[in-house]
């Protein structure tokens, strides 16, 4: 049986979910902070997965395409923020084969870089150059290797 206070975060819940997406751990953070137990916050938390308020494997696709085509992050620094979100395994393998086909991860990084290049002061020896845009990728959790092709690719003509 929930409480009162416990069924107001409910209902906040549902009608937020219904807007955006949450995962479970969202969602359980929700009620917990709106004054509702461990034990209430996970029958809210059923009820909202239940009735696909929630559901985890939606949240990650949302995810993962709102911080590739808007942040412009890359697969490990997404990966890494889905499994801080207590996404499954499975969830995740499944959202990254189904962005497999659909990005294109080099080509997002390569304007990227292309930005960050025109900024970058010139006048800087080559491997500065170098160093400041592969920490740049690595910070938005590019792949090292590809990053690396990618830079050298740019600056071989600097």
């Amino acid at each position: 049986m929930m409480t009162e206070t416990a069924l107001k975060a409910l209902n906040k819940l549902m009608a937020l979910c219904s807007k955006t997406e949450k995962c479970e751990l969202d969602a359980f953070t929700y009620m917990a902070s709106h004054g509702c137990s461990d034990e209430e916050a996970a029958l809210g938390v059923e009820y909202l997965v239940e009735n696909k308020y929630v559901d985890n494997r939606r949240y990650a696709e949302s995810f993962f395409s709102d911080k590739q085509r808007f942040l412009k992050w890359g697969r490990k620094k997404i990966v890494s923020r889905l499994r801080l979100k207590k996404i499954s395994p499975d969830d995740i393998n499944y959202v990254l084969e189904v962005f497999s086909e659909a990005d294109d991860e080099k080509k997002i990084m390569e304007d990227e870089l292309a930005k960050k290049l025109r900024g970058i002061k010139e006048g800087l020896p080559r491997r500065k150059v170098w160093e400041k845009l592969m920490r740049f990728c690595l910070s938005r959790g590019y792949d090292a290797g590809m990053s690396s092709n990618v830079i050298d690719g740019l600056l071989k003509d600097y």
